[in-house]
């Protein structure tokens, strides 16, 4: 069995001399169904944009408040990750997640009976709050199911997974919306889904089949805190500057470009859902080149950089284009931007002589930079729309604020960390 945690970079933990070939079936199916609930959380975020019109009408929001609405889900996630990293990461994965999701439901129906902008704000701090809890897992789990080597390619054909739920989310919600005649009746669809997946998680993930043994023993013998990390690793603040320029980026035009299209292109909802969803389309299949990227691309500088600077300028480009065309070519594009972060994600792995709870931590300060991308788009595309009374005007600045992630990708520091105890 898998025991060695002691330093699960890559190369180390690949020279273990026993133990199986790959990651046993059960390892993908949990890690998969992790991603699962990870992205079924998340489209309540990516499809507010769909669903914004139809609750702007209900509830008579100004462009602020559904830009706090949707910066609600992400500034959470932002002020608690790393805290909820140091704290939980301390607890088997297995049963937190299950705790998180059993949290989670009653919050989601909550949403779905708001009968106004508070008390839809508050159940969406509710919900994200109790899904931040799962944040350590994300790490944990791969270090106890997955074998090092195969940490990249499972990202990967996770994040090709949840490409395929958020397209059909993004391209059915407005389809749904009108069908049932009401987005609260899609909130309850999401609750029973949720439920669903807390079933599945409880009779899949059984953790006397893990590859690693002894998990829980490895993870309370490790000396001193975790928090070291951030300071012992800077190369850390980079990835995570990196991680908020693309996050920015892709929440803002999200939440605001349906209903740009709809205001001042004429494109009606029931096109701009699935115009929308082609961030997905290109990104199915491009998700799997996640794991040859992590092989083949070995300067950061690259992996970083080249994403950022892409994610500024396909951004401008569809925020300012109204050709349908046009636009499903460059929203494709953008969605292969994300590519890259499967590989993006393995570089902690390979920090030297990090311990798995230290992962876990600087793990959470991304998460932490990337909630703040996301909290601080819709923020401030909603106010400067509604300062110029343009929400096109909203987005061009909130893409121009994202080159400070082009800066962080060329000044990552390669090599520079500070010696453990």
């Amino acid at each position: 069995m898998v025991t060695e945690l002691e330093e699960p970079g890559i190369d180390s933990s690949d020279a273990a001399p026993a133990g199986p070939a790959r990651t046993p079936a059960r390892g993908w199916a949990v890690l998969l169904l992790f991603r699962c609930h990870l992205s079924t959380a998340v489209l309540i975020s990516y499809t507010f944009g769909v669903f914004l019109p139809f609750i702007r009408e209900d509830l008579r929001l100004s462009p602020l408040q559904a830009g706090l609405l949707q910066g609600i889900w992400w500034v959470t996630p932002a002020i608690l990750s790393v805290p909820f990293g140091v704290w939980f990461s301390r607890f088997r994965p297995v049963p937190l997640v299950m705790v998180s999701l059993l949290l989670q439901i009653p919050f989601l129906i909550l949403q779905g009976l708001a009968e106004n902008f508070v008390t839809l704000l508050i159940a969406r701090f509710l919900f994200v709050l109790f899904h931040v809890l799962t944040n350590p897992a994300r790490t944990l789990l791969l270090q106890q199911w997955a074998l090092p080597r195969q940490f990249a390619l499972i990202n990967a054909v996770g994040l090709s997974q949840h490409s395929i739920v958020l397209a059909l989310a993004i391209s059915t919600s407005a389809l749904l919306i009108t069908g049932f005649g009401s987005w609260r009746t899609v909130y309850f669809i999401l609750a029973a889904f949720l439920a669903l997946q807390a079933f599945v998680w409880w009779n899949t993930a059984r953790e006397q089949h893990a590859l690693a043994q002894g998990f829980q023993r490895d993870l309370a013998d490790q000396p001193g805190t975790p928090l070291r990390a951030i300071l012992a690793y800077p190369q850390v603040w980079f990835m995570a500057v990196t991680m908020f320029s693309l996050a920015a980026t892709w929440t803002s035009l999200v939440t605001f470009l349906p209903t740009l299209w709809l205001e001042e292109r004429d494109i009606p909802l029931t096109l701009g859902g699935p115009l929308l969803a082609f961030l997905y389309y290109g990104l199915i299949p491009g998700s799997l080149l996640g794991g040859v990227i992590a092989e083949k691309v070995r300067n950061p500088k690259i992996l970083l950089g080249v994403p950022a600077s892409l994610n500024l300028l396909l951004g401008l480009a569809i925020t300012v284009s109204d050709s349908t065309p046009v636009l499903m070519v460059l929203i494709t594009a953008l969605g292969m931007v994300w590519i890259a972060t499967p590989a993006m994600q393995v570089l902690p792995f390979q920090f030297p002589s990090i311990r798995p709870r230290e992962i876990a931590v600087i793990t959470s300060l991304v998460i932490t930079f990337s909630g703040l991308g996301f909290a601080t788009g819709p923020v401030i595309t909603g106010l400067v729309a509604q300062l110029t009374g343009s929400l096109q005007t909203g987005l061009v600045v909130l893409c121009l604020l994202t080159s400070v992630g082009v800066v962080a990708g060329v000044m990552y520091p390669t090599h520079k960390t500070i010696p453990g105890p």
